[in-house]
């Protein structure tokens, strides 16, 4: 059960933005309830997961950080290359995200703002990275790759990118958001790739680890089965 709360609010980060940019709600008003309030269940799970003898869980969570900070440098790194030196991308998304968490998009980033918007940056990628983890395991690296392009897609054909005047894709504003977006989330997997296929103690998946309970529990109810008609 623990599991399905993390896997639910892990994913309310990059929701919201979609859902602010489609015009659904202001981001302030779902940052604050709805991003802060998920945010205090997955701390909250996280600190209580190694007491609660929750050892597959905890490490599933640690490695979900450390996978989503690796990740997200690798691809502000791509991105930041697109932005400044090939004017590739229409602005600063971490900026963006910050006055519209903070109510100034009329009058522009600040200290303030920038700080929200680059850790709900980072809080975005270990939420992948945390999902990732969850369902899928430990992986080789490249198997990353796949997921995050499928993250890419989403992105660009999603509020988040058309609500920017710049068409499905940033085709409008030509091939190079696409290219950039592409590669800098490749190189995002890249990054949380090796780190979660490095990882000694990745436990099981969720799928995996919830399947075999269910054949446990099938194969229990069989053999009592055969055992009273034995009787």
């Amino acid at each position: 059960m623990a599991t399905l709360f993390v896997l639910a609010v892990a994913s309310i980060s990059p929701l919201i933005f979609v859902a602010a940019s489609g015009g659904y709600w202001p981001m302030q008003f779902l940052t604050i309830y709805a991003l802060l309030p998920a945010l205090a269940v997955w701390v909250g799970i996280g600190i209580a997961a190694p007491f609660m003898g929750w050892h597959r869980l905890s490490r599933a969570l640690l490695t979900g950080v450390m996978g989503g900070i690796a990740g997200t440098i690798a691809l502000e790194i791509v991105r930041l290359i697109g932005f400044r030196m090939f004017h590739a991308m229409p602005g600063s998304m971490p900026e963006l995200i910050g006055v519209l968490m903070t109510n100034r998009f009329m009058h522009g980033p600040d200290l303030y703002s920038n700080i929200l918007g680059w850790a709900d940056h980072f809080l975005n990628g270990v939420g992948f990275v945390t999902i990732y983890v969850l369902v899928f395991g430990r992986t080789r690296w490249w198997l990353a790759i796949p997921y995050a392009l499928v993250i890419a897609t989403i992105f660009m054909i999603s509020p988040a990118t058309t609500s920017t005047g710049i068409g499905y894709f940033g085709l409008d504003s030509g091939i190079g958001f696409m290219i950039t977006v592409y590669l800098a989330h490749i190189a995002f997997a890249g990054g949380f790739g090796n780190v979660v296929s490095r990882s000694p103690v990745l436990p099981e998946t969720f799928w995996h680890y919830h399947l075999t309970g269910s054949q446990q529990i099938a194969a229990g109810d069989f053999a009592k089965t055969q055992s009273s008609q034995a009787h």
